[in-house]
């Protein structure tokens, strides 16, 4: 839950430094274990420019869903045995964030973003490395995220209605800040990439397999881009009954005050005093408050990235589609 009486400090760092050895070992360990997801500990340093990330180790589980683990009482005892351990040998390192594999924009579920929130509260350099698994076998895409600032003092403030939004000049675009990544010795991480692509077979066929390869994680996107449109469907139903209710207390309201000012009128006329009560309306008619928008804007931003990765998918399809069948007819 949001602390009120927390004043959040704007991160100071956003360069990430990463151990080669470290990167290579949470690489190997989320894509051998595909589909199934992983999440783990990153530890490491702080200086005043760079946040040198030395060690990594993934929770001894799977999790059930983006952000699962972040936020279990296994999951906290775990990151904080590995401090304590690395404490008795004398190593210094600190928690430092989080690493999480995903496909595409599912990442940004309510339980990640509460640990997250949590311990930028606690920390605002920390941030959470993604791994995108939607292109598994073809490239290694990589994000290093934390919650922009504004974001922060809406989730300190605990208020997600329109016009809280649009004070802290929120939207489902900035969410989150992308932090620059380094990889120390690239060679050995290019070196990785070289040996986990397929054997070519001949070209046609590598062709096809890729194709096929592509269509099932395309289909993959799909289903999760169904379940994120059918969520946000259901949230902004509820934001348009609102609008509609609204529209219409509103409409009763001005009504009464129009009555009112012609009440005032014939008793001007009259001579009579007028009615100065002009709240009255509060204890006749109740305007419907407005529902949360937070759920719409972590269903917009994921529906934002697994459609331009789905843009992307079909895009890398047409371009084989045009090669095999060029191939063909030659």
């Amino acid at each position: 839950m949001p602390n009120n009486n927390h004043k959040y400090e704007p991160s100071t760092i956003n360069t990430i430094s990463i151990s080669s050895s470290v990167l290579l070992s949470l690489l190997r360990h989320t894509s051998e274990h595909y589909p199934a997801l992983f999440s783990g500990a990153l530890l490491g340093f702080e200086d005043e420019k760079t946040i040198d990330i030395t060690h990594g180790f993934p929770y001894p589980y799977p999790d059930q869903y983006e952000g699962g683990s972040f936020k279990s009482r296994s999951g906290s005892q775990y990151q904080k045995d590995l401090l304590e351990n690395f404490k008795k040998l004398g190593y210094g390192v600190e928690f430092q964030g989080w690493f999480q594999s995903t496909i595409s924009g599912n990442f940004v579920t309510t339980q990640l973003i509460e640990g997250l929130a949590q311990q930028q509260l606690n920390n605002s350099n920390i941030f959470i490395l993604i791994h995108d698994m939607s292109s598994i076998g073809q490239e290694v895409n990589l994000k290093a995220l934390r919650l922009s600032t504004g974001f922060m003092n809406a989730y300190i403030d605990g208020k997600w209605k329109s016009k809280d939004l649009e004070k802290n000049k929120i939207s489902y675009l900035n969410i989150f800040d992308e932090l620059e990544i380094k990889i120390q010795n690239q060679a050995l991480t290019e070196l990785y990439l070289t040996t986990t692509k397929e054997p070519k077979t001949t070209e046609s066929e590598l062709q096809i397999l890729n194709l096929l390869s592509n269509s099932n994680s395309t289909s993959q996107l799909l289903e999760s881009l169904y379940s994120q449109v059918d969520s946000f469907n259901y949230d902004q139903n509820n934001f348009n009954y609102y609008q509609r209710q609204y529209q219409k207390e509103g409409s009763k309201i001005q009504q009464w005050k129009q009555q009112r000012k012609y009440e005032n009128l014939e008793r001007a006329k009259n001579g009579e005093k007028e009615i100065e009560n002009n709240d009255e309306w509060k204890s006749l008619f109740k305007l419907p408050v407005e529902p949360s928008r937070y759920n719409n804007l972590l269903h917009s931003q994921s529906i934002d990235l697994l459609a331009d990765d789905i843009l992307k998918k079909c895009d890398e399809e047409l371009q084989k589609s045009f090669a095999i069948n060029r191939k063909l007819t030659l």
